[in-house]
């Protein structure tokens, strides 16, 4: 219904000039027909306007369709960009999925980076204990309070389950020791009391590590940083290990 809406609206402007056009063209052509007899210029005017309105009709018809196919195509590659941006998130927490992760980085210049891996401790229990509708409302509140705590230039992923890959497009370790520690606070201080009783606290574990994000180095990358945060589970979770020395004067 709202497409022949908006070809009705789109095409008065051309039936107007059509009917403009036809009227110009019988003017033109009528004065030729006055020399007949009366009867032979009533019969030829029939038919003329008979012809004008056929021209007319299909004139009309053809306006139509090519206007038609051209919404259409439009409306088309609009649902496209809509549709492709749209596999490229993760529904459930509006970040990145794995597929749109590995996009922009596809997309950067420079390659060489820092990537974060985080995971979200005890998750399972959460899910056992409280439900997966809970589950689902704790993953949707720590990946906001991951995008309010890093840059709108950094990346965030919820790459896999309770899993969230963060790669930032620099090599300081500064920065990132910061960004990182403020993550753990921030997930930490997450009030999470109304979502269930006694659901008490939610925190992270994080494994960093720098290198290239190229395609023929991520996996290098991902299996070298995913080595810290096993080291941060089984140390005591909450916290984040690195793989690089960050300087002690930070």
């Amino acid at each position: 219904m709202q497409l022949f809406v908006v070809l009705f609206q789109s095409s008065c402007w051309l039936k107007m000039y059509l009917l403009k056009i036809i009227i110009i063209l019988s003017l033109i052509l009528l004065p030729n027909i006055g020399y007949c007899s009366g009867i032979d210029w009533r019969e030829e005017a029939i038919e003329h306007i008979r012809l004008n309105i056929i021209l007319f009709t299909n004139i009309t018809i053809i306006c139509l369709t090519l206007l038609a196919t051209m919404v259409y195509f439009r409306a088309m590659k609009t649902k496209t960009k809509l549709m492709s941006a749209q596999s490229l998130m993760d529904p459930l927490t509006n970040t990145l999925n794995r597929r749109g992760f590995h996009q922009r980085l596809d997309l950067l210049a420079d390659k060489d980076g820092i990537l974060l891996i985080a995971d979200i401790d005890n998750f399972k229990s959460i899910n056992d204990r409280f439900g997966h509708n809970t589950g689902d409302k704790v993953l949707r509140r720590v990946a906001d309070t991951l995008h309010k705590q890093v840059r709108s230039k950094d990346i965030v992923s919820r790459y896999g389950g309770e899993e969230f890959f963060i790669f930032f497009a620099h090599q300081n370790c500064e920065i990132a020791k910061k960004i990182t520690d403020r993550l753990i606070t921030a997930i930490a201080n997450i009030d999470v009391s109304d979502l269930a009783p006694n659901l008490n606290q939610v925190t992270i574990s994080i494994g960093v590590e720098k290198g290239n994000a190229g395609k023929h180095n991520f996996e290098f990358l991902s299996e070298s940083t995913d080595k810290y945060l096993y080291q941060a589970k089984t140390s005591g979770k909450n916290k984040a290990i690195y793989g690089f020395t960050v300087p002690s004067s930070f």
